[in-house]
């Protein structure tokens, strides 16, 4: 029998999806999850031959998930991603039964929201313009980005996915306030109101990115971009690159915050302005039938603790 090597498949698949018009975020995923098979594989000092798998070999790699991973959503992902990668290839006509067809999807679970608490937004805030006011240049600039990337999260409750496309034509000002288009691959385009104090910092940054890109010598049109300490490498800022910042900010600020918690806090501040669900809906980029519940419960529990306000 023909050996299938795993990489050159998984390439194939890859290729396959790219060829479907899937979004950049799920080819990611995929590509992200295939990998972590690889790397299971790999640990165990197994051949990379996908037509040598076993039920057993299966089985071992859902123990093996179980272990590396707490999130039962991200375990399920992954035994789904190589799920689906195995009806690929039945449909290559390389398998006859899906081995993966034997384990038990997860039934996925609806977590919880743990906001960012309303005294460290406020914390995050006053670190960032601390450090604005206390640096020139191109340390300034950075810190300017660090405060817009706050604002588009904790005053707009984008996604990292929405950021990471956003451009400077993005935001525009309307009736004396500054809103966010907001364009999903797969959704019409909506816009999001900002916060009034958003105006004087959105503009200083505009003129400071502008002088630093000429600086630099570099050309992009996102509102974001990703430096070292000395200079601005390129435009836009990827899933990654908030990760790290936001990590950062933890350490600075011994509590942990990351972008997911400080948008659930922008959600629980939509809901204390009681602006209609409908429209936090939109905003927040889920289907209509998509559940407030568990936000609007704790916000009825600790009304205290899950008050949110601007900054």
């Amino acid at each position: 029998m023909e050996k299938l090597d795993l990489l050159e498949h998984q390439s194939l698949f890859i290729g396959k999806l790219t060829e479907s018009g899937k979004s950049f975020n799920t080819i990611k995923n995929y590509r992200t999850d295939l990998n972590i098979y690889k790397n299971f594989l790999t640990e165990n000092g197994r051949p990379l031959i996908i037509n040598e798998v076993t039920l057993s070999e299966v089985n071992e790699y859902t123990h093996y998930l179980n272990k590396k991973y707490d999130s039962p959503n991200s375990i399920r992902r992954r035994v789904q991603a190589l799920r689906i990668f195995f009806d690929y290839l039945i449909g290559q006509k390389y398998f006859d039964v899906n081995p993966m067809k034997k384990i038990a999807v997860q039934p996925k679970v609806v977590d919880l929201p743990r906001p960012t608490k309303f005294h460290l937004v406020q914390k995050l805030k006053a670190y960032i313009e601390a450090n604005i006011e206390r640096t020139t240049g191109h340390e300034q600039l950075l810190h300017q980005r660090n405060l817009i990337l706050f604002y588009l999260i904790y005053g707009a409750g984008l996604k990292v996915s929405d950021i990471e496309r956003l451009s400077i034509e993005h935001i525009r000002k309307s009736r004396n306030m500054y809103r966010i288009i907001v364009a999903p691959e797969k959704r019409d385009p909506f816009t999001v109101t900002l916060p009034k104090e958003f105006e004087p910092v959105f503009e200083e940054y505009v003129k400071a990115l502008t002088a630093g890109k000429a600086r630099d010598e570099v050309v992009f049109h996102q509102l974001l971009f990703n430096g070292n300490p000395f200079r601005i490498i390129k435009g836009g800022l990827s899933a990654r690159g908030i990760e790290v910042i936001f990590k950062e900010f933890s350490n600075k600020i011994g509590e942990r915050i990351t972008a997911k918690y400080l948008r659930q806090a922008c959600i629980f501040k939509w809901l204390c302005q009681k602006i209609q669900i409908a429209r936090i809906k939109e905003w927040m980029g889920v289907q209509p039938q998509y559940s407030l519940g568990p936000y609007q419960a704790l916000l009825e529990e600790k009304p205290d603790e899950f008050c949110y306000l601007e900054v």
